[in-house]
């Protein structure tokens, strides 16, 4: 991937690769392109009688590695306080790793509850000046490419 300010188009990346493993599974996928705050994708089941809403962020490479032992500490991802505070039962969050889109690798993909990201950020959200999701493996690997969640919302 090219360097710069690619911010948005790290954003898009993530939103795309998000709806068309949704579309891939027999969902409707349909992008806001920023017109809805919170939301960059809504989601429905095949017959249209459930939908669901999805906040994508996404990083360029999510993992942060200790130099000297070579272990995995915590994943990170920019948030934003107003993100870090939404608890709706039908906006899931999907944090995207593209992994700086390795030839070898496909990016991660974690479906977290936005409930559950307003409860892990509770205690800290209003005292950071950058608001950061900043998880660790062992936290996030429940969530990691967990499409399974969205088809149980969606039956």
């Amino acid at each position: 991937m090219p360097r710069g300010d690619q911010s948005q188009l790290t954003g898009t990346a993530g939103t795309y690769y998000v709806m068309a493993q949704l579309a891939g599974r027999g969902y409707h996928a349909s992008c806001t392109f920023g017109n809805a705050p919170c939301v960059d994708i809504l989601v429905a089941s095949e017959d249209g009688r459930k939908a669901l809403s999805i906040q994508v962020k996404t990083a360029r490479w999510a993992q942060r590695w200790r130099k000297k032992t070579g272990k995995l500490v915590e994943l990170q991802w920019t948030l934003g306080r107003k993100a870090a505070k939404q608890g709706n039962p039908r906006l899931l969050y999907a944090f995207v790793d593209l992994k700086e889109l390795s030839p070898s690798e496909v990016p991660d993909v974690y479906i977290i509850p936005s409930e559950w990201v307003r409860d892990y950020a509770s205690s800290w959200v209003d005292s950071e000046k950058w608001v950061r999701f900043h998880v660790t493996p062992e936290r996030i690997e429940p969530f990691k490419n967990n499409w399974d969640s969205i088809a149980a919302m969606l039956e």
